[in-house]
């Protein structure tokens, strides 16, 4: 079998621009009316970059810690945060309490050295010159209070270093917080008033 080729220059070549131009309008998706793009939908947009954590300022110290700095040494963490009134107030606090307990456990030595007396001289008469004494009042129950005033201020000393830890933490929440609290007396009474800045 043997095909013939007959050329004709002309005609060829328009006939083969004009059908490869039909098959890209074929192929080529044109949008009819429904296909539309709806004018009213908002094409999504990037989501605006947080500036928020660029322009708040930074704890001297992270609460955690400052919770652990003010449990350790009650007032460090406040301090640093500077906040030295509350800080005085749990150094203040803590002082007392470490003397009251070196005096209960004083107390408490005290009261079993001397249990085992069973009279206690309190002096001498003058007049006589015989000792002065009386039956020892140093017997297991007042050994038993003497043991609880210890155990009070080691609790009262522990509360002390969680109370002055949880206020560092909350303040290093809370440092850049502007607050003025003003006290004055009204007809009524005392008036306490606040003014917060946000």
């Amino acid at each position: 079998m043997r095909m013939v080729l007959i050329q004709f220059p002309g005609v060829v070549r328009h006939a083969s621009v004009a059908l490869l131009a039909s098959a890209i309008v074929a192929l080529a998706p044109v949008p009819t009316r429904a296909q539309q793009v709806d004018s009213a939908r908002v094409a999504a947009r990037a989501a605006p970059a947080d500036t928020s954590k660029r322009l708040t300022p930074k704890p001297p110290l992270s609460p955690r810690r400052a919770f652990l700095y003010s449990f350790l040494l009650p007032g460090y963490g406040q301090s640093v945060l500077g906040r030295p009134g509350a800080g005085t107030i749990f150094v203040l606090t803590e002082s007392i309490a470490i003397a009251m307990l070196r005096e209960s456990r004083a107390d408490l030595a005290e009261a079993r050295a001397l249990q085992r007396d069973s009279i206690v001289v309190l002096g001498v008469d003058p007049s006589t010159g015989l000792p002065i004494t009386q039956r020892n009042s140093y017997d297991q129950e007042l050994i038993n209070v003497r043991r609880g005033h210890v155990e009070d201020w080691v609790a009262f000393l522990f509360a002390n270093h969680l109370f002055a830890a949880a206020d560092a933490y909350v303040a290093a929440h809370l440092w850049d917080l502007p607050a003025q609290i003003s006290v004055r007396q009204g007809a009524g009474g005392p008036i306490v008033a606040a003014r917060l800045r946000w």
